[in-house]
């Protein structure tokens, strides 16, 4: 049956799991739902490092230079900051949520690894031979433009975003 699924049924799948979601939200206690679906996240992101493991490490010895490499690499790298983070805040729970931890570096080591993984996908599209097309350039440094706009707002008004 697997091999029979087009991408429409995928995207429909998708479309009724986020609907699912929602319908169960409306019945299970949300730290339930928050549990579950950390641990499923956790689990997933554990199996997608192992297996795009090796097409991420052939695109570094590969220097990368395509869109599709850096595609892979950010992929991969998303993922295996999920699985990180999982593993750090599982730690964090469990010892009772250090303050230490909660105010150390690490703490913005997650976004700051986002905005990497992102970077990646806004230049995949733009890449080519001869470097980074000016579109793609563009939309990196509209990226980092609008991030850090929305940053000195939410500084000025003293508004947390953790």
């Amino acid at each position: 049956m697997v091999s029979t699924i087009t991408p429409n049924r995928v995207v429909l799948f998708a479309v009724g799991a986020f609907i699912a979601y929602w319908l169960a939200a409306l019945f299970v206690p949300p730290l339930i739902l928050r549990d579950v679906f950390n641990s499923l996240a956790f689990g997933s992101s554990i199996i997608i490092t192992i297996t795009w493991m090796p097409s991420a490490l052939r695109a570094i010895r590969e220097n990368a230079d395509s869109g599709e490499w850096q595609l892979i690499l950010a992929i991969f790298l998303v993922w295996f900051v999920v699985m990180w983070q999982r593993i750090y805040v599982i730690a964090f729970n469990w010892y009772d949520r250090p303050e230490a931890w909660a105010n150390s570096a690490v703490a913005g080591f997650w976004p700051y690894s986002y905005l990497i993984a992102g970077l990646l996908f806004l230049a995949a599209p733009g890449v080519k031979s001869d470097g980074l097309q000016s579109r793609a350039m563009w939309a990196i440094i509209a990226a980092v433009a609008l991030g850090s706009f929305v940053a000195g707002v939410l500084f000025w008004a003293s508004i947390s975003t953790a």
